[in-house]
């Protein structure tokens, strides 16, 4: 199994981490590369790797197609995805939904604190599992979980290019209805 589609594994259900290293130059060798797409922008430690994974939702059936974005530096990735979830319960709040997310991940959560990002809840989180962290920005805005991972060894959640991938994220402004 790659740690691309473990990553991916992991966005929608909770499984085992297992990583193929690579030899790639060090983070501050690479050029980052800005994604401008419907809604948001984000920057990644070099050119993603793009998908697309249908996925069904938990609990309405629904099938979306999640979108993905894979940057892998050595031992290190960064992953990208944006779910629509356009028929969720009117009971489920975004800071729910959110709690859901971190809820899902393996391992043991380690820290995890409540944020917003460009006026949406979000949540940073950091679960560790076997040696390797998942650390996780997740934003719930309109219909959307818009989640930024990176996964690798300890420290990785504190790590310049980590905090660079996770403040670069900007949602455009909605238009007034």
């Amino acid at each position: 199994m790659t740690l691309s589609l473990i990553v991916r594994v992991l966005c929608v259900a909770v499984a085992g981490l297992a990583l193929v290293a690579n030899f790639v130059p060090p983070v501050s060798a690479q050029q980052w590369t800005e994604v401008k797409e419907d809604g948001f922008k984000v920057e990644m430690p070099g050119p993603p790797e793009r998908s697309m994974q249908e996925i069904t939702v938990n609990g309405t059936g629904e099938v979306v197609d999640q979108i993905e974005l894979t940057v892998t530096l050595g031992v290190t990735e960064y992953f990208f995805s944006r779910t629509p979830y356009r028929k969720m319960p009117a009971d489920l709040t975004p800071a729910q939904m959110l709690l859901n997310s971190r809820d899902g991940r393996p391992g043991q959560l380690l820290a995890d604190r409540p944020l917003t990002v460009s006026g949406a809840p979000a949540r940073d989180y950091v679960h560790e599992e076997e040696g390797w962290v998942l650390a996780t920005r997740a934003i719930y805005a309109g219909d959307t979980l818009y989640q930024l991972i990176v996964v690798g060894r300890a420290g990785v959640q504190t790590a310049p290019a980590t905090r660079r991938f996770f403040e670069s994220f900007t949602l455009s402004p909605r238009p007034a209805p």
